[in-house]
């Protein structure tokens, strides 16, 4: 009987890698964050709030207005409303950063599947030669994401909530964005003064 040749070989256990590859390098994730809470805020009772930023420099900037909508949706799901164009009983200021974490670089996940294809004469054989790397073998740069929020009683300015949360890793803050508000809003406002280590998803 003729053997395929060498190269069908090979596309054939390509094609049956593939799917392993796509498995392996598109999981769903979850980020580890560090949530710190401290409140005198009664449960919701569907007040008005504006969201608003720290920094009034970002206010009208593309960035703080995708994070706004993030931290927004959050308020309304908890038992705030929007402000309906009045002013709100209640202000939302948050505020976040990046910054190089010590220690300097991540060198990530890495992994890899190997498979060979030879043949010869009358007899072929599976070894070692083709390989396919998963992941980045390269040290990352890692970093501190960092969000902050503040509610505000706009009628006297009194701070009601203030909360904080980080976490650690190579991946930039707007990716990581939905993880760190989903941490914050876990079990919100929280108890005051605690702070927790929470698995958040987007």
């Amino acid at each position: 009987m003729k053997l395929f040749p060498r190269m069908t070989w090979r596309l054939c256990i390509l094609l049956l890698l593939l799917p392993l590859t796509l498995a392996l390098t598109g999981c769903s994730t979850s980020i580890i964050s560090d949530v710190t809470r401290f409140h005198t805020l009664a449960p919701p009772a569907a007040e008005t709030i504006e969201v608003v930023a720290l920094d009034p420099t970002l206010q009208n900037s593309l960035e703080f207005g995708q994070y706004a909508e993030m931290v927004g949706q959050q308020l309304g799901r908890v038992g705030y409303r929007p402000p309906d164009g009045v002013p709100s009983l209640l202000i939302a200021r948050i505020g976040y950063g990046l910054q190089p974490s010590e220690g300097g670089r991540d060198s990530g996940p890495r992994s890899s599947v190997g498979i060979g294809v030879g043949s010869g004469g009358r007899h072929s054989s599976v070894g070692v030669g083709i390989s396919l790397p998963l992941g980045n073998a390269e040290p990352r740069q890692s970093y501190i994401r960092l969000l902050s929020l503040e509610i505000i009683r706009r009628s006297d300015g009194v701070r009601l909530y203030e909360g904080r949360v980080s976490s650690r890793g190579p991946e930039s803050l707007p990716l990581t964005m939905p993880y760190l508000v989903n941490a914050l809003f876990q079990d919100f406002p929280g108890e005051s003064g605690s702070s927790s280590r929470v698995k958040a998803t987007p």
